[in-house]
């Protein structure tokens, strides 16, 4: 788990994300899997050749990641993929940005 501070006034809030949400596309069907986990690290590890992680996002609450996740799923792919292509324009593979030690 990536460990993030907030300061505010001189004061530091260490906190932890205790859910991730994410969307792994499919280059060859172009088929969307949007996921919730708790463990990203492990989660990429399983991303075969054809896949890409395109989005990702962590949370601090558990419940607010399971609500962002049933939210994308309520998209239209459509609406997905314009969503991604704001953030992520190139469909760049995102599994280089988690650092998993």
């Amino acid at each position: 788990m990536r460990k993030t501070g907030i300061s505010q006034n001189s004061i530091t809030i260490s906190t932890e994300v205790f859910g991730w949400v994410f969307i792994i596309i499919n280059m060859n069907t172009q088929e969307l899997n949007i996921g919730l986990t708790l463990n990203p690290c492990k989660r990429i590890t399983r991303i075969s050749a054809a896949e890409k992680l395109v989005y990702y996002r962590g949370f601090t609450n558990p419940f607010d990641a399971m609500a962002h996740k049933h939210l994308l799923e309520e998209l239209s792919k459509e609406s997905i993929l314009h969503n991604i292509m704001q953030q992520n324009p190139t469909l760049k593979n995102l599994s280089t940005e988690i650092l998993c030690t």
